[in-house]
């Protein structure tokens, strides 16, 4: 096997990744900005794109986050860019639960389905049974992070997570 081929065990901060990965990058990103996997230490370092936004957004000096580009930049083969789920894989995520017979009761599992019309949020608004959030919510944690795995064996990397 070449060395192209095998996989680099790191030890992940897994909330970090998962947060990072599992993140709606078209919502939840206020200003452009750029997870890493360091995969020296495991954990995830944000940048902004533009680094007065870093001291707005995130009280971050500008030189910090501007170092922090820079030393990412200078040394791409240290880190991963952790690369956030866009708005219509979460509709699909929420879309396969509806689907998938989480649970015996035919009757929430109907009332699920019709509470569905486009919008994650109203879903969740509509839904009069806070089991059936839950489930979502515990099925969409197991999708993100086997997604997150996937992603990262892609890259040769055999995910620890701490």
């Amino acid at each position: 096997m070449t060395q192209r081929n095998t996989r680099r065990s790191v030890l992940i901060d897994e909330m970090m990744f998962i947060d990072a990965f599992g993140r709606d990058a078209d919502f939840q990103d206020i200003s452009p900005q750029f997870a890493y996997l360091a995969l020296e230490t495991g954990n995830v370092i944000w940048v902004f794109e533009e680094d007065e936004d870093a001291e707005f957004y995130a009280g971050i000096e500008s030189d910090e986050n501007r170092n922090v580009r820079e030393r990412i930049a200078a040394s791409p083969e240290n880190y991963l860019e952790v690369p956030g789920r866009d708005h219509s894989e979460h509709h699909k995520i929420l879309q396969e639960f509806l689907n998938s017979g989480w649970t015996e009761d035919k009757d929430l599992i109907h009332r699920a389905r019709e509470a569905y019309s486009g919008s994650i949020g109203r879903w969740k608004d509509a839904m009069d049974d806070e089991r059936a959030v839950h489930a979502y919510y515990d099925f969409r944690e197991k999708k993100i992070r086997k997604l997150a795995e996937e992603y990262l064996r892609e890259h040769h990397i055999e995910p620890n997570w701490r």
